[in-house]
């Protein structure tokens, strides 16, 4: 049986969302589909959507095209609301929110606690958004499934802030299969999203 295509080329957001969620929700679990897609920013939302709703997805580009092939893995999609993944580039800052710790400042570890999730439920009020957060030390625990804050920082990565988390970190801890939200991202692409933000925010 021929794979279900999406032909996402020369639409624009949400477009290449919607049809991608159409097929995606009807897809048994283990099926592939393919989608065409001819921009980065729509890529990188549907790459999204797709890896939020339990699919594993692998991209080649070629000529300008970007082949997306994705399987899906749950049959239940958890984020189906395909619109608040369109997000673009304009709606984001060039500044990156550190979270080295799970409390804000230094004191009561109780009061500390209670700052942070008040900041972090903050932030997806700010304009311009940050390009990302970064969690790295006791900063992982903020990113985690049992979170007070998961939802706001899901919120953040549906649009298009990137979440990156200090898998070395995960690994310290025993929290790697606890993670709730974001990418686990090695020492390297910490670095990089760092020195190459406008400026740093750490709370």
């Amino acid at each position: 049986m021929a794979l279900k295509t999406v032909d996402a080329r020369g639409l624009l957001c949400p477009q290449p969302l919607i049809e991608t969620k159409k097929v995606l929700k009807d897809l048994k679990v283990g099926e592939e589909m393919i989608i065409l897609i001819d921009n980065t920013t729509s890529r990188q939302n549907v790459e999204r959507f797709l890896a939020d709703n339990g699919a594993t997805v692998a991209c080649k580009e070629e000529a300008g095209v970007f082949r997306l092939t994705a399987i899906k893995r749950q049959a239940d999609m958890p984020h189906p609301n395909e619109k608040a993944y369109c997000a673009t580039p304009e709606n984001r800052g060039s500044h990156v929110v550190c979270l080295k710790s799970d409390a804000m400042g230094h004191g009561e570890a109780e009061l500390g606690s209670i700052l942070m999730k008040a900041f972090v439920n903050t932030i997806k009020e700010t304009a311009p958004l940050p390009s990302a957060v970064v969690c790295y030390n006791r900063g992982i625990f903020v990113a985690l499934k049992s979170s007070p804050v998961l939802e706001a920082l899901q919120a953040l990565h549906a649009q298009g802030v990137r979440v990156l988390v200090c898998g070395t970190c995960l690994n310290y801890y025993g929290k790697k299969d606890e993670l709730g939200v974001g990418v686990v991202s090695n020492m390297y692409d910490i670095s990089q999203a760092l020195v190459s933000a406008g400026h740093v925010v750490y709370p």
